[in-house]
């Protein structure tokens, strides 16, 4: 009885449990340098739609879809949230749910796929116990939920070519739309149905009702995907075309010319070397899960070289071509265009599933031979031993290294990567400074841009408190995240409050009077 019961209800025991991990640690995690811009999207669209303010024709930044950030905005005014710590902790306990909605659907997809409860376990522990991806969840509102939205498109398009009704290809079709809207680039996706339908038009042969079946859902399909494009982004409803295609262009270039620190030297960001992307993935990734996903990928190389028209044809193993597709595709074009890419590979998160349901599907193969008795401990081993460091490093886990660098050597971490890159560590050197500073109004000096509106997430009596200058001379404290600043400050030695993650200083707090 207990038995059937787990299993019945384990991805909603999953669910909750991660959900309860969430709701009491949300609140610890400082603001990403980029979430009052991204709230500031959505403000703009929010007004445009419900105001009428034709500010978002003139915006800077119109050419991002609000697909994620416009129902944060939308709960917010729900909520008559004023204060701006009351708006972050719900901004960030929103897509921390989303991903965990995405994690769920993991789970749904792999037992879907395989019909096999402990491997979609395994996938769904992959996935939340991953300490770069987890740690981002909260505060990253637009890789993250572009990563989870992408799980969704899986787990729709699983299930809609399956069941071949009109229903879930209509699921599918505003799954693809938000997903484009989220990011554009989410447009293959729905490069990826029209080829699905191709494939089944191909395989219906002379069949005529079958082909005008296809034909029809291929249509609605279509026709619901830009639709729901168009009415979820207002940035188009003035020139749908012509915004789309100025979106996209500009989307495929977007100009960024900061810099970032790499194995010790410092490049511009249209300068960095052409493995960049593939380096930070194989070094910030938990190595077993790197081994289950190369493993994975092999075992698929050689079914599909034995018969690759079962993998195109069969409507369950082509989805593992799709996920193939899905990992390798933005890492050749990258290597191909030599495109931009912001801090790490974060631009990248979404080819992370991808890799995982790879590595499930080798994982499915070694179950049936003798590596079944040894895999799965390997498994739940290197998934406990990252958990810990998880947990030990709360709330920094984002930053990771795994064995493939020097990870323990004594500030060697800080000097060669940029760590805590979005500058959310500065929350606890803000708490740290009113804690043990009595005074009512405390000069502060901080070192990096935007790192000022953790501020935001302090109570308003603590905020008020704090006064920032940016003058040294005028500054009884400086606190420091050492982005493009990897080096020793000549006032190191005033130093009253660090944080370290894997025996590297990722803030430092200075008291110079």
């Amino acid at each position: 009885m207990l038995k059937k019961f787990f299993s019945k209800y384990i991805g909603f025991i999953l669910l909750a449990g991660t959900l309860f991990i969430g709701l009491i640690s949300y609140k610890d995690y400082g603001i990403a340098w980029d979430e009052p811009l991204q709230r500031e999207m959505g403000l703009v669209s929010y007004n445009y739609v419900f105001h009428g303010d034709d500010s978002l024709k003139h915006y800077s930044c119109n050419v991002y879809g609000v697909a994620f950030e416009l129902p944060l905005v939308m709960i917010e005014k729900a909520l008559d949230l004023k204060d701006s710590r009351d708006i972050f902790l719900m901004r960030h306990l929103v897509s921390h749910l989303f991903f965990l909605l995405g994690a769920f659907a993991f789970f749904l997809l792999i037992d879907y796929l395989y019909s096999n409860k402990l491997l979609a376990i395994i996938g769904f522990l992959l996935l939340v116990v991953n300490p770069l991806i987890y740690g981002h969840s909260f505060f990253n509102s637009k890789d993250i939920p572009f990563l989870s939205m992408f799980i969704i498109c899986f787990l729709a398009i699983a299930i809609a070519f399956k069941k071949n009704n009109l229903k879930w290809y209509v699921i599918l079709a505003i799954a693809c739309a938000l997903l484009t809207n989220i990011r554009i680039m989410g447009i293959l996706f729905i490069g990826v149905v029209w080829v699905f339908f191709a494939l089944d038009y191909i395989a219906a042969k002379q069949d005529k009702d079958i082909k005008k079946e296809i034909i029809h859902y291929l249509l609605v399909f279509t026709g619901t995907s830009f639709f729901t494009l168009f009415i979820t982004w207002p940035y188009l409803y003035s020139n749908p075309g012509r915004n789309f295609m100025y979106a996209f262009r500009w989307m495929a270039n977007a100009p960024w010319t900061g810099n970032t620190l790499f194995f010790g030297t410092t490049y511009k960001s249209t300068q960095i070397p052409l493995d960049y992307s593939i380096i930070w993935f194989c070094i910030s990734n938990p190595v077993t899960y790197l081994l289950l996903g190369v493993v994975g990928i092999i075992y698929f190389s050689w079914r599909f070289i034995k018969t690759p028209k079962s993998f195109l044809f069969d409507k369950g193993l082509r989805n593992q071509l799709l996920f193939l597709f899905c990992f390798t595709q933005p890492l050749i074009v990258i290597l191909v265009f030599h495109s931009v890419l912001f801090d790490t590979w974060r631009h990248l998160y979404f080819i992370y599933p991808p890799f995982i349901l790879l590595g499930i599907f080798g994982l499915s193969c070694l179950l049936k031979t003798k590596a079944r008795l040894v895999v799965p401990f390997i498994l739940i081993a290197g998934i406990g031993y990252t958990g810990y460091y998880m947990f030990s490093s709360f709330p920094y886990e984002h930053i990771y290294f795994n064995e493939f660098v020097k990870r323990y050597s004594p500030e060697y971490l800080r000097k060669n990567f940029e760590l805590d890159y979005w500058g959310v560590s500065y929350k606890q050197a803000f708490e740290y400074i009113l804690k043990n500073d009595t005074a009512q109004t405390i000069n502060v000096t901080v070192m990096g841009p935007l790192s000022k509106e953790n501020a935001l997430l302090l109570k308003p009596e603590e905020r008020k408190r704090i006064h920032f200058t940016d003058t040294l001379a005028k500054a009884t404290y400086v606190a420091s995240f050492y982005r493009n600043h990897p080096e020793d400050y000549p006032f190191q030695n005033q130093q009253v409050f660090n944080i370290k993650v894997l025996n590297s200083t990722i803030m430092s707090v200075f008291k110079l009077k």
